[in-house]
């Protein structure tokens, strides 16, 4: 790999990391409001919003010096996720909508903007990393939260249910359009196994499969696990 080429990795990382943290908190942060309130629910997008926003200039600035023109999707998402960074650091609201707006561009963004027709494949993507950011950024947020008296308390097992039920519905939709976008790529199983994208793809899909494996181990020990799902979360987010 170039230097070029894992610079772009490295920043679309931390991009994508931000803006699926910021759903992750969104989620949480709604879930913690159910009544009866888990007031300690509610974590800061203020960091997230700010990796999202560093990873999208450093992007813009690696595509520039590389001599490639920005796309005007990658630009505004870049505009959206200041202007949120900025709300939340600001005036401390507001926020959410440009962030979301972010997230949204990066379907736009993406390789099924190269699809003809692209509508379809735009639609696909952008509900693909809504619920992505609902499943696994819940997940991801959630590792860094301290319940009251633990995961194994009562507070901690409250928000537990109630993120597993979320939860359940955001991942069945995350692997239902993940693979409607795949079978526009793989068109037979051994590009699973010979092509760049099957073998990625393949990698991704099995990082997958071992969280829902430490889910269920979460749910069942108290969240024991969850600084662990919280890297592999990051490690298939750098598959992606």
């Amino acid at each position: 790999m170039s230097l070029y080429g894992f610079a772009v990795v490295v920043w679309r990382w931390l991009e994508y990391a931000g803006l699926i943290g910021f759903v992750g908190v969104v989620v949480v942060r709604r879930l913690g409001a159910m009544p009866p309130a888990q007031r300690w629910a509610r974590p800061s997008m203020q960091g997230w919003l700010a990796a999202a926003f560093v990873g999208g200039v450093g992007l813009l600035a690696a595509q520039t010096l590389h001599g490639m023109q920005p796309t005007i999707a990658g630009v505004v998402r870049v505009v959206a996720e200041g202007v949120a960074l900025g709300l939340c650091l600001t005036i401390g609201r507001g926020a959410a909508p440009a962030g979301f707006l972010a997230a949204l561009m990066l379907a736009l963004g993406g390789h099924a903007a190269l699809i003809s027709p692209a509508a379809g494949a735009i639609f696909t993507d952008a509900i693909h990393v809504l619920s992505a950011g609902t499943w696994a950024g819940g997940i991801l947020v959630l590792s860094f939260l301290h319940p009251p008296e633990g995961w194994r308390g009562e507070a901690g097992r409250t928000m537990l249910n109630r993120f597993g039920r979320v939860a359940f519905l955001a991942f069945a939709i995350t692997a239902l359009t993940g693979v409607l976008r795949a079978t526009e790529v793989v068109s037979r199983p051994s590009d699973l196994w010979e092509t760049q994208y099957g073998l990625v793809l393949s990698a991704k899909s099995t990082g997958v499969v071992v969280m829902v494996a430490m889910s269920a181990l979460v749910w069942r020990r108290g969240f024991r696990y969850a600084q662990a799902e919280g890297v592999l979360v990051l490690l298939v987010l750098a598959a992606t």
